[in-house]
């Protein structure tokens, strides 16, 4: 999948190649050579890294593979104007609105996220109106939703993978410390708990292994379980 905003073609002599396929010309970056002592020569390893752009030949719509091998290349931060839909899905957001101003959550975030507090807040109206957490979807809902962001800014997947990336144990710690004090802990509280499995095909991850799962496919699975309390519906585990 190739990106929507343009890098420069990487000038390498000997590893950056093009080559034509149907109506595009891919760029091709040479990451490795193999030699075969059978045939007495090395066989070039190459990976497509971009798609060149027809307004000028001499930028790339970059994908994945890119960003792999030229991690430290400036890439856009935002998507242009243009990308905002005329028509924005206000109802959910104005909810999510609502209970992120009941409980002071911008403030709380805000003393550990500093600016970044406002992406990180419409990742979780993402994460609860989409019920998807995969970054890359991410620009997509940003299209016609509102923001929290500044100026309603869309930011693409990569500064999102980048701010999740960059989240410490200090910060996550902190606010849940911020928010326990806001907490009445003379409150008794009525607990439901529920909990599943699902299988994994996501590779070798530390969070899967192998046990019962409910539709046992021989695959490792993940347990996922919620506690929460009955009278509010927070979660309180």
């Amino acid at each position: 999948m190739f990106f929507d905003f343009t890098v420069p073609v990487p000038i390498i002599k000997g590893k950056i190649t093009s080559r034509k396929k149907g109506k595009s010309i891919h760029v091709e970056y040479l990451y490795d050579r193999i030699y075969h002592p059978e045939k007495k020569y090395n066989v070039p390893k190459r990976a497509v890294i971009g798609k060149v752009c027809i307004d000028d030949t001499s930028s790339m719509f970059p994908n994945e593979k890119f960003l792999e091998f030229f991690p430290d290349t400036v890439i856009p931060e935002v998507r242009p104007l243009a990308y905002r839909s005329c028509c924005l899905r206000i109802g959910s957001y104005l909810v999510i609105k609502k209970v992120i101003e009941e409980y002071h959550l911008n403030q709380m975030l805000s003393t550990w996220l500093g600016e970044d507090c406002r992406l990180f807040l419409d990742l979780v109206a993402f994460s609860i109106i989409t019920e998807d957490n995969a970054g890359m979807y991410y620009p997509d809902f940003a299209y016609n939703h509102p923001l929290f962001s500044s100026q309603m800014k869309i930011y693409s997947d990569s500064s999102v993978s980048r701010l999740l990336g960059s989240l410490t144990k200090e910060q996550s710690v902190g606010f849940l410390n911020d928010w326990n004090t806001h907490r009445d802990h003379r409150q008794r509280i009525y607990i439901s708990y529920d909990s599943t499995n699902k299988n994994c095909q996501a590779g070798d991850i530390e969070l899967v292994e192998f046990g019962h799962a409910k539709d046992d496919k021989g695959l490792p699975v993940i347990n996922i379980a919620i506690t929460y309390d009955k009278t509010s519906s927070k979660v309180v585990e």
